[in-house]
């Protein structure tokens, strides 16, 4: 856990560090909390109180045993804050509202060969009315915002996504943030789609039980996110993790566009790939569901798929794991959860046959979110405007146009 401060001007991160307990214990005294990061128990007491007075946390019973009084126990409050999240995804835009303590109220998806800019702003629009609506009066009444999880570079790779010249143009010229600003009176928050992703998992996955992994998240295309110490990681240029551009070895696969020695990530690890090569095999899968129907021949297409994807995967995570040194990998991704069980296993099993003895393997996990993990992280972004333990995973001025561009 980290350690809190003492000092009267660190209010909210000690507020911060208090909530990253409770939601990691489940619930905890305030002893408990004050042992578990390093505050007085004064301080403790009047910031618990505070959040019990404001309704982020409520008691949950008591603690019997030893000496004295039964101490009180504290947990999340869900019904203490809401807020909206957005996934503006290469495919499709999924909408949510979540309570506080991460569960999903009501959700909208759209679907689109591509994202036209315009028709986003509208859904979105849209979407923020009718999910406040959702709530009751009271609820809305603690709506803290909306969150938009979205991919940096949406107007590049045209090739790769099949996304009109236009429509590219668009994005790439457009203040989108600006725009949404315009249309509600909820504060909105931005942050790159993988490292929304990474959050979520941070708070409501794996990250409840580890504070230091490396995200990795199989989309349309392949990134992640580095958490480190229970924070992300953003870099100089909010980029860190961006796992696309890591070199591996070229693909021995027969769909390959081209033989060549070095390739990128991106081009063996994405379900782009998944798509041309599973197309290449004469296999057609309009939904990613129906991926776990395969057999025969078509099976032993995705077989295929699934060791060379592995095999990239861990050829760059040697990498990863020589620089960070960290304690796990946690992978996840759009793929039914079935097969992403069996990609994490390939992995372990790649990464222990590549990595030196010099290096520690760290523990391979399966991320716990699946497909909710980006919308669900866009929806923590206005929680984190309040209760956050590193104000810079967030851009709340909006997103950089250099980034975008």
């Amino acid at each position: 856990m980290a350690k809190g401060s003492n000092s009267s001007r660190l209010g909210r991160y000690n507020r911060s560090i208090l909530l990253t307990e409770l939601r990691r214990s489940g619930s905890a005294s305030k002893a408990v909390l004050a042992q578990r990061s390093g505050l007085s128990p004064q301080a403790v007491t009047r910031i618990v109180d505070e959040l019990e007075q404001t309704g982020m946390v409520s008691r949950s019973g008591k603690q019997r045993g030893g000496k004295g009084q039964p101490s009180i126990l504290y947990r999340i409050n869900p019904s203490g804050a809401y807020a909206i999240g957005a996934k503006i995804g290469r495919r499709f835009l999924d909408l949510l509202v979540m309570d506080f303590g991460g569960t999903i109220i009501d959700r909208i998806r759209h679907e689109y060969p591509w994202p036209e800019p315009e028709q986003v702003l509208q859904w979105i629009d849209v979407g923020i009315r009718t999910l406040a609506g959702a709530l009751g009066v009271d609820e809305r009444q603690r709506l803290m915002g909306v969150g938009v999880a979205m991919p940096w570079f949406l107007g590049q790779l045209e090739a790769q996504t099949g996304m009109s010249r236009a429509a590219a143009e668009k994005w790439r010229c457009m203040d989108f943030d600006e725009e949404l600003r315009r249309r509600t009176t909820l504060p909105v928050f931005f942050e790159n789609d993988d490292s929304a992703a990474a959050i979520a998992e941070l708070l409501f996955g794996c990250g409840t039980e580890v504070d230091n992994f490396l995200y990795v998240f199989l989309g349309t295309f392949v990134g992640g996110g580095v958490i480190i110490d229970g924070n992300l990681m953003r870099g100089v240029h909010g980029n860190s993790g961006a796992l696309a551009s890591l070199p591996v070895p070229g693909s021995r696969l027969e769909s390959a566009e081209k033989a060549q020695p070095v390739d990128v990530l991106m081009n063996r690890a994405s379900l782009f790939v998944l798509t041309r090569h599973l197309h290449q095999a004469g296999v057609q899968v309009s939904e990613l569901d129906r991926l776990t129907d395969l057999a025969g021949a078509q099976r032993e297409s995705l077989e295929a798929w699934l060791d060379d994807c592995a095999d990239a995967l861990a050829h760059a995570l040697v990498g990863v794991v020589a620089v960070l040194d960290t304690a796990a990998i946690v992978i996840d991704s759009l793929l039914p959860p079935a097969l992403v069980t069996d990609l994490v296993e390939r992995v372990r099993q790649q990464l222990g046959k590549r990595l030196p003895a010099e290096l520690i393997q760290p523990d391979i996990l399966q991320g716990r979110l699946g497909a909710s993990a980006t919308v669900m992280g866009g929806a923590i972004l206005p929680f984190y405007s309040n209760f956050v333990l590193d104000r810079t995973v967030l851009l709340t001025g909006g997103v950089p146009r250099r980034i975008l561009a």
